[in-house]
């Protein structure tokens, strides 16, 4: 059996010398099996190797879709699978009788690679996802009128509403700090105002206190979570938080998290 594989590797690592780079290059043109498979290595290879997840056309690296997949590229699901392809490698690259496995799997981990990262295009960008499920008109104002309005916390929904979240998160952490009573929409306000500044340890914090507070606000807690992870893109987390809502069919946005977890699953 030929040795494709292995050759084609060191050809692709530069583990190989000029002259056996020249005699290489040279049945390229020749040996059609060998060409073959040498473009579908190379491909594999520039997805999986430490260089440049791309290379050539700088148009096409400026694209969103490429800009999500470098990214995923650069997560820690992404390097645990990253590790996996390198043990296979170390296993089996020095015994012949094994050669073709090591091939086949360095193809099957690349690929699952692949089909793992295709989750953040079509209609599972998350971005988007997180966009159509915040639904901020459905959150009652913290101002009730014919009352004594609070102006602190009156201060904060203004400026969350003018998406100045870092102001706004000043005056709703001033608010927490200094009333005994606390309204529990503040927490999802401020929560919501952590997403927006990308500060998500933090917003799960707000979520935290909201399902402490005892309050009829306090079943929501769990989706707001699952928004957290949604504009996180932390997929095993969405996941995990998205299964505790469905439980029970009388959670809050069951029938949301049911249609997100289908989305994204």
């Amino acid at each position: 059996m030929k040795d494709y594989p292995i050759e084609i590797d060191d050809y692709l690592s530069g583990n190989m010398s000029i002259s056996e780079q020249q005699a290489f290059e040279e049945r390229l043109r020749t040996d059609a099996a060998l060409a073959q498979e040498f473009k579908l290595q190379k491909e594999m290879f520039a997805m999986y190797g430490n260089e440049s997840w791309a290379e050539g056309d700088e148009d096409i690296l400026k694209t969103d879709q490429a800009k999500q997949l470098q990214s995923f590229f650069k997560s820690d699901e992404a390097s645990d699978i990253k590790a996996t392809i390198n043990e296979v490698i170390t296993e089996n690259r020095t015994s012949v009788n094994s050669r073709r496995f090591w091939f086949i799997g360095i193809a099957a981990s690349i690929a699952v690679l692949l089909t793992v990262s295709l989750f953040v295009f079509k209609d599972r960008n998350y971005e988007e996802l997180y966009a159509s499920y915040i639904h901020l008109d459905e959150i009652p104002s913290l101002v009730t009128r014919g009352e004594d309005a609070h102006k602190l916390l009156e201060e904060a929904q203004l400026l969350f509403e003018a998406q100045k979240y870092e102001e706004a998160t000043q005056s709703f952490s001033e608010y927490h700090q200094k009333e005994a009573t606390i309204n529990p929409l503040s927490y999802i306000y401020n929560g919501i105002a952590y997403i927006e500044l990308g500060e998500f340890d933090r917003a799960l914090v707000q979520f935290k206190r909201l399902e402490d507070s005892n309050t009829l606000q306090a079943k929501k807690a769990k989706w707001y979570r699952a928004l957290v992870f949604l504009k996180q893109k932390n997929r095993t987390k969405l996941k995990q938080t998205l299964q505790t809502i469905l439980d029970n069919n009388s959670n809050y946005k069951y029938k949301e998290a049911q249609e997100l977890l289908d989305m994204i699953d």
